[in-house]
């Protein structure tokens, strides 16, 4: 025979340790709530204080107030947009990485193929690219490569011409213009 005794009808809580510990919760709150009630109360009569000293030293004159600018007339307005225009193409071109652009470019250069001149455009982010290469097929080899290259968006070929090479022979001289560059 077995037997089974269980004389709770429910499931067992101390109500006492319960009730101690909301009120630890309670206090710990309340201990809270006048440490912040506290600081707002400092806070408040600082700023009351700094608020008086700085009425006092308006009174004694020991601030001085910015000067006011009077409004400005239509052609200094347009001188000074003029100035602020002329500043801000200077900071454009001092922005301007050339080592970047020369890295990018001797990563799409062929071998064959040699720069004569870069002329940066800065106001549209272009350049133009004057050089020589040795035959068409290079010149061809440096518009695919350009045209396949991330760095660069539109590669316009502006002129081509074969010219004789001092040193013998003839080569390609040419210049193209790349937009989208920077």
């Amino acid at each position: 025979m077995k037997l089974t005794l269980n004389l709770a009808s429910r499931t067992y809580l101390s109500r006492r340790a319960l009730r101690f510990a909301y009120g630890g919760v309670a206090l710990l709150l309340l201990l809270v709530l006048g440490v912040l009630t506290y600081g707002y109360v400092r806070d408040y009569r600082q700023l009351a204080q700094v608020e008086q000293w700085l009425v006092e030293l308006e009174t004694r004159g020991g601030i001085e107030r910015a000067p006011t600018r009077p409004a400005l007339s239509g052609s200094e307005r347009e001188r000074l947009l003029s100035e602020v225009d002329f500043a801000n193409g200077i900071l454009r071109m001092d922005s301007f990485r050339w080592t970047r652009l020369l890295d990018q470019l001797e990563g799409v250069l062929p071998e064959t193929v040699g720069i004569q001149a870069i002329r940066p455009d800065y106001a549209q982010g272009s350049f133009s690219l004057t050089g020589q290469a040795r035959d068409l097929d290079a010149l061809r080899g440096l518009l695919d490569n350009l045209s396949a290259s991330p760095d660069f968006s539109d590669v316009y070929l502006l002129q081509q011409a074969r010219r004789d090479n001092p040193s013998g022979g003839s080569v390609i001289g040419f210049s193209l213009e790349v937009k989208g560059a920077f």
